[in-house]
């Protein structure tokens, strides 16, 4: 799956390009399905000149005019100055932050589940257990559904690259599965509510989703951490923090981790 998004996002850097070459502010809010945005009164906190900033007292770099989303000003290593390098790493984290969105509530639903007594077929709730609990004798069980699948743990991991895989495909593609298009591959344009309708209501949509995958992809990084060092979900680590924080932290679950290896225990 690496791969194929690898290939996707190099796809969408070449095409993007001219994102990047028509960036030049503008009084009104466009907020379309692919391009730039450019700030309306309504959208000036996240757009534009006048957006808010890291750093308020200093000057942004001058490829980083606040047209996209999530942009605050800062670009210390100029990684986004090349304008294909930009619209390659802007799908990346646009891509790899959704995909954090989602791994960060597979990791806190199967382990609240358990806690609550609602669900026993995630095992012991606890994140990176979950797919050996869902192949019983009888197959694989996921929420309780059989797919036929076997109880072979490589079994279910192609199959899963597979239907990813098509999906990715598809959207790098913009066209194609039988629907109309072609699609932004960044916004394909699957919206049954209507909530993006509005331009303006859109653009800051846009922003709302940068800033929680952002967040997503940091925690998701802590709770993998946190499984390598204490062997527990993130839930638990909680509770346990919560009920004895001078005895249950970063530092002390980092040193007794440690401690452990160099005693041999």
């Amino acid at each position: 799956m690496m791969l194929v998004q690898r290939s996707s996002l190099n796809v969408v850097a070449r095409r993007t390009m001219a994102e990047g070459s028509n960036r030049a502010a503008a009084p009104k809010a466009t907020g379309g399905r692919s391009g730039a945005v450019t700030a309306s009164s309504s959208l000036s906190n996240w757009y534009g000149p006048n957006r808010a900033k890291i750093f308020p007292d200093l000057e942004p770099p001058s490829h980083l005019k606040g047209e996209f989303p999530g942009d605050y000003g800062w670009d210390w290593a100029g990684l986004c100055a090349d304008e294909e390098r930009f619209a390659f790493l802007r799908q990346a984290e646009i891509m790899n932050g959704r995909w954090a969105l989602l791994g960060a509530l597979g990791c806190l639903v199967p382990e609240l589940l358990v806690r609550n007594d609602t669900a026993k077929i995630f095992g012991d709730g606890v994140w990176f257990k979950t797919n050996a609990a869902a192949l019983t004798p009888e197959g694989a069980n996921i929420l309780g559904f059989g797919f036929g699948l076997g109880n072979s743990l490589p079994t279910l991991f192609v199959s899963t690259i597979l239907v990813i895989g098509a999906v990715e495909v598809w959207r790098y593609n913009g066209s194609g599965g039988g629907f109309d298009g072609p699609y932004d591959t960044l916004y394909p344009g699957w919206d049954p509510l209507g909530v993006t309708e509005d331009p303006d209501t859109f653009a800051e949509l846009k922003v709302k989703e940068v800033k929680n995958a952002r967040l997503a992809m940091v925690s998701f990084l802590g709770f993998l951490v946190q499984g390598l060092v204490t062997g527990k979900g993130p839930l638990q680590n909680l509770a346990d923090h919560l009920a004895d924080p001078a005895a249950n932290n970063a530092v002390t679950n980092i040193a007794g981790v440690n401690s452990a290896r160099i005693l041999g225990a």
